[in-house]
C-alpha cells in the first residue's frame, strides 16, 4: 500500500501546572539501579514512553496513561503528544468536538483510569510475574464487560489491541490459520478517510516508528515477521471531484478476482470514515470464513446495536475502538470475532512460521493476555511475563467508563440516534447561517465544515494546508491578533475550542469537522440548550477565523 500520511492532529489546553526540565532517564539505567534486572524490550518502551511524559511534570499515573502505544502517543517537546493531545481532561471553560479525531481523557475517564491503576496496577507494577497476573484478569474484566456493552452473543470473542491500526494484524493472521495454502490478498477501502496506518498494517507491514512492546524500532524494517507476501488493493474514500467512491461495488469486484483466480481475499467495509462515511454494504465472510474473510471497520464506534448484530450474523471480522466516539484518550482497540469464526480457530492449528509470534512480529504488539480463548492455540508462542501492557488497560478503562455512562441513560439506540440527528441538524443550520461556512456533508453524529476564502457561496474555499492553519488557531486564543474586530467576533475568538482535524476531501477543498463524542451525547440528552450553546460558540469561532483569515495569517500564529 502507499496509502497517504494523514494528519491528525489537535490541541488541548490543562490548568497550570509544574513542568519539570529534566531530562528522561535512559530505561536501561533505570532498571539497573531501581529493580537491579535486565529489562525486557517491552519494559524498556513502557519506561521510555513514562520517562518522556515525567520530564514534563505528569503525574505517574498519567505517565503509564501514555505508555504501551507507538509513536502518536509518546509525550513530546511540547509537552503532548503528536496531535498535541495531553494526558490530562481539558481545561474548564474549554469546548470539546474532536472525538473523531482524538480525545484527551474525559474528566470521568481519568478518573475510572486512575482508580484502576490505584487499586491493581500500581501495587504490583515493580513485579513482573504479580503484574502479569493482575493484567491478564483485568484484561478478562474488560473484554467481559464489553461484550456485555456491545450484547455480544455468546459464541463471539473479543481481543484487545493497542490501536485501530495495529488491529489490522488481526485478520491477516487469522486468514492465514483459516487458509494456510492459499495466496492472501487484502482489500481495504477509504483511503485518505481512515487512519494512515490502516492500510500498511493490512499487508503486514510496520506504519510506525515505534510498537507497543519494543519501543523504537531498527530502521529499514518493512513487514511484520511471517507476515510478508500478502497482496493490498486499494479503494479510495472519494473521486478528486469529492463525490463518493462506491467502495462496495469495487471490493465486491476485488473479491471476485481473487476467488476465481484461487486466493484468499480479506474483503473491507469502512462503517465510518473521517467524515463518518459509510460504505454502501458491509461484507460478510463467504461460507463462514473459508472463501473470504469479511472484516468491518467500526472503529469510529458510531453504529448501533442492530447494525453491529447483522455484521455478526453475516460472519463479519469487526474492529472497534473506545478512542473515538467513545472518548478514551489514544488509543485502545478491539477486534470481534465471531462465533462460527471463532469456531473454526480453536479448530485450526495456529498460523506459521513461528517467527509470527516473536519480537519481530505480533509479539510486538500482542501478548497472550489480550487474546481470546479461540486462540488459545497462539497463547504459548505469545506468552511473555515481561510484557505487560499498562497503558493499554489504563485507556481501555477511560473508555468503559464512557460506555458504561451512556448505558446507564437508559435511552434506548433510537432514542440516541434521534438525539444525535436532531443535534446534528441544529449544528448545520447554525453552520450554513454562517457567510464563511457550509456544512459540505452530515454523517450521524460528524459535521464536516468547508470555509470560504471570500463569503461568496460561488467563490473559492479553503485548502488543506490553509485548514490546518485554522485548526491550529481554533484551539488558542486568537482574539489579539484581529484588533478591527467586533466585540462579539473577539469573544468567540478568545474561546478554546477543539475540533476535528482537516481531511481532504476534494481538489478544490478540504473540511473540518465538528464531531458529537460519548459525553456531548450525554450532555444532549440532559440539557439540549446548553450543549448546543457550546456547538454555538464554536460554530462562532470557525466563522470568525474564517472571515478574518488573512488577517491571522499575517500575524505569524
Amino acid at each position: 500500500f502507499s496509502a497517504s500520511a494523514s494528519l491528525r492532529a489537535s490541541a488541548f489546553a490543562v490548568g497550570a501546572r509544574s513542568r519539570s526540565l529534566a531530562r528522561p532517564i535512559a530505561a536501561s539505567a533505570l532498571f539497573s539501579t531501581k529493580y537491579n534486572i535486565e529489562p525486557s524490550r517491552a519494559m524498556k518502551a513502557a519506561e521510555e514512553a513514562r520517562q518522556m511524559a515525567l520530564a514534563h511534570g505528569y503525574s505517574d499515573f498519567e505517565a503509564w496513561l501514555t505508555s504501551g502505544g507507538d509513536d502518536r502517543s509518546l509525550i513530546k517537546k511540547t509537552a503532548a503528544n503528536k496531535y498535541h493531545i495531553r494526558p490530562q481532561p481539558i481545561a474548564a471553560g474549554a469546548i470539546f468536538r474532536g472525538s473523531c479525531t482524538g480525545n484527551p481523557p474525559t474528566s470521568r475517564g481519568y478518573d475510572a483510569a486512575a482508580d484502576l491503576y490505584k487499586s491493581k496496577l500500581d501495587p504490583v507494577k515493580d513485579d513482573q510475574t504479580k503484574l502479569d497476573a493482575v493484567l491478564s484478569e483485568v484484561y478478562e474484566n474488560q473484554r467481559s464487560r464489553l461484550a456485555t456493552l456491545l450484547n455480544l452473543p455468546s459464541d463471539a470473542e473479543v481481543i484487545l489491541c493497542p490501536s485501530g491500526s495495529d488491529a489490522e494484524y488481526l485478520p491477516v493472521a487469522i486468514a492465514k490459520a483459516l487458509q494456510p495454502s492459499k495466496k492472501i490478498a487484502n482489500g481495504v477501502t477509504q483511503l485518505r478517510e481512515i487512519g494512515a496506518g490502516s492500510a500498511p498494517a493490512a499487508v503486514g507491514g510496520y506504519f510506525s516508528t515505534h510498537a507497543p512492546l519494543v519501543g523504537e524500532l531498527p530502521e529499514g524494517l518493512e513487514y511484520l515477521s511471517g507476515f510478508e507476501g500478502i497482496d493490498g488493493e486499494e479503494i479510495s474514500a472519494r473521486h478528486k471531484d469529492g463525490s463518493v467512491v462506491d467502495a462496495a461495488a469495487e471490493m465486491k469486484a476485488f473479491a471476485d478476482r481473487e476467488i476465481k483466480a484461487g486466493n484468499y481475499p480479506i474483503i473491507h467495509g469502512v462503517f465510518g470514515g473521517k467524515t463518518g462515511l459509510r460504505d454502501g454494504s458491509m461484507p460478510g465472510s463467504q461460507n463462514a470464513g473459508d472463501t473470504s474473510l469479511g472484516v468491518v471497520d467500526a472503529c469510529q464506534g458510531r453504529f448501533t446495536d442492530e447494525e453491529l448484530q447483522s455484521w455478526l450474523a453475516q460472519d463479519s471480522v469487526i474492529l472497534f475502538t473506545a478512542s473515538k466516539f467513545y472518548q478514551a484518550p489514544p488509543f485502545c482497540a478491539a477486534v470481534i470475532v465471531p462465533g462460527s469464526i471463532a469456531a473454526k480457530m480453536k479448530a485450526t492449528s495456529p498460523p506459521q512460521p513461528a517467527t509470527l509470534y516473536g519480537q519481530d512480529g505480533l509479539g510486538a504488539f500482542v501478548t497472550d493476555k489480550e487474546l481470546s480463548p479461540c486462540l488459545d492455540g497462539w497463547k504459548p508462542m505469545l506468552k511473555r511475563v515481561d510484557a505487560n501492557n499498562i497503558g493499554l488497560a489504563l485507556r481501555w478503562e477511560a473508555g468503559l467508563a464512557g460506555m458504561e455512562a451512556l448505558a446507564a441513560s437508559g435511552k434506548s439506540d433510537e432514542e440516541r440516534s434521534a438525539a444525535i440527528a436532531e443535534w446534528a441538524k441544529s449544528v448545520a443550520d447554525m453552520v450554513n447561517a454562517e457567510q464563511f461556512l457550509d456544512a459540505w456533508c452530515v454523517e450521524r453524529s460528524i459535521v464536516s465544515i468547508r470555509v470560504s476564502k471570500s463569503g461568496d457561496s460561488d467563490g473559492e474555499w479553503r485548502s488543506m494546508s490553509e485548514l490546518r492553519d485554522l485548526f491550529r488557531w481554533v484551539s488558542a486564543d486568537v482574539s489579539g491578533a484581529v484588533p478591527h474586530a467586533t466585540a462579539a467576533e473577539k469573544e468567540a475568538l478568545s474561546k478554546t475550542t477543539f475540533i476535528g482535524q482537516p481531511v481532504d476531501v476534494s481538489e478544490t477543498h478540504a473540511i473540518v469537522r465538528i464531531a458529537l463524542g460519548v459525553e456531548s451525547l450525554l450532555s444532549y440528552l440532559k440539557d439540549k440548550d446548553a450543549t448546543l450553546a457550546e456547538d454555538k460558540a464554536a460554530v462562532a469561532k470557525l466563522a470568525a477565523i474564517g472571515k478574518h483569515f488573512d488577517t491571522l495569517k499575517k500575524s505569524g500564529l
